[in-house]
């Protein structure tokens, strides 16, 4: 028994050893009521006359309670089954399959919103005002209908009827592999995934009747708080999400499983389409990073250029012959051009202002190691030459 468990028994043991020598036979505890007198706890002794008035604990009684208490006779556990009303312990793997079915009807319902209200009522309003192209809308929503059918429809249904005849049918890796030649339908979303976020972004700021649709959905308790760019990310994730559940249910299949074989061949088949999504979402990434850099430098459309990528930036000290102190600047490294920026004093709206612009084609750096000041190099390109002092 652990050290703690002891003291306390002991403590416990001790308290009726105090109750055992503070009370009489006969005896109650003052301004207390008299109950009814309960069952005897021990029958008398032969030739022992029971007592008449409130039954108390006899000394047998309390000494036998001690002794079960200081030896932990008491504690004992109840094993699976025992207990009355135990619930029999649910199989891992059927906890996983649970949690696939669980997650299945949420996004069921966020499909719905996606395909029956966001893009139907874009779509009614684009053939009812004119304010859009109907062509915008069906590009941004791309296939989201084919997808939204097939899980509604078939994928949710199986997987409902299969849970509900697990004792029978104690297997998904059959089912999972009929959904896999279905996932193709999702490498034209994640395709148009990029395309379909920058339609979005140009025609709300673009059409105020489109934004007030988007607005007003957004706004509903369906869409729970949440953007239709949320929403759109759905799909996309939902392939990797197959995986990782897919994943842990092998892990949790006994070894002589019989749908050990299937699950396997299953996860095979949901990690070659999960890696196509997972391109998609770093490359989603990269464009939501790029547009915060671009929101950073208030830049004119000539620069801005979602094929862009972003390498490195970082603040550095301009050197200058005409002044001892050297002068903050900041530089943003592109694939194609390096920004040479000055930080704005009042930041409202773009925090940096772009001084210069040097294409990184023809463009180099090399160290100043005898220069006055530590850490300097030059940077040449065709547009300028910059003597810098990294931090």
């Amino acid at each position: 028994m652990e050290p703690a468990n002891e003291e306390k028994l002991a403590s416990v043991s001790n308290l009726v050893t105090v109750f055992e020598n503070s009370r009489t036979p006969g005896t109650a505890p003052r301004d207390q009521a008299q109950p009814p007198a309960p069952e005897p706890w021990e029958k008398p002794h032969v030739g022992e006359t029971p007592e008449s008035g409130p039954r108390t604990v006899s000394r047998r009684c309390l000494s036998s309670l001690k002794n079960k208490l200081s030896s932990g006779a008491w504690r004992r556990p109840c094993q699976p089954g025992a207990c009355a009303g135990a619930v029999p312990q649910e199989p891992e793997e059927k906890k996983v399959v649970r949690e696939l079915l669980e997650t299945e009807q949420a996004y069921v319902a966020r499909l719905h919103l996606l395909d029956q209200v966001f893009f139907q009522e874009l779509l009614q309003e684009a053939q009812g005002s004119k304010a859009f192209p109907e062509d915008v809308v069906r590009l941004i929503f791309s296939n989201i209908s084919s997808i939204h059918q097939f899980h509604a429809r078939f994928f949710l249904p199986e997987l409902q009827r299969r849970l509900e005849d697990w004792t029978a049918t104690p297997r998904i890796g059959d089912v999972i592999q009929k959904l896999a030649p279905f996932l193709k339908m999702y490498s034209e979303y994640v395709k148009n995934f990029g395309r379909a976020a920058e339609l979005l972004a140009t025609w709300t700021d673009k059409s105020p009747p489109f934004q007030e649709v988007i607005a007003r959905i957004q706004s509903s308790e369906a869409s729970g708080s949440l953007t239709l760019q949320h929403h759109m990310l759905e799909p996309v994730q939902r392939v990797p999400r197959y995986e990782l559940l897919l994943r842990e249910y092998v892990q949790k299949l006994p070894a002589q499983a019989p749908d050990r074989a299937d699950a396997q061949k299953a996860l095979d088949m949901i990690f070659s389409a999960a890696q196509h999504s997972n391109a998609a979402i770093a490359e989603m990434e990269r464009l939501q990073d790029l547009w915060e850099v671009y929101q950073r430098l208030g830049l004119d459309d000539d620069i801005v250029d979602p094929s862009n990528h972003l390498l490195r930036e970082g603040p550095v000290l301009k050197i200058s012959f005409r002044r001892s102190d050297p002068m903050e600047r900041y530089l943003f490294l592109f694939n194609n051009m390096l920004l040479y920026c000055v930080p704005r004093v009042i930041q409202v709206g773009a925090q940096f202002q772009v001084r210069t612009r040097i294409d990184v084609a023809g463009m180099k750096v090399r160290e100043l190691p005898d220069a006055e000041f530590p850490h300097c190099f030059l940077v040449s390109g065709r547009q300028r030459t910059l003597e810098l002092q990294a931090r």
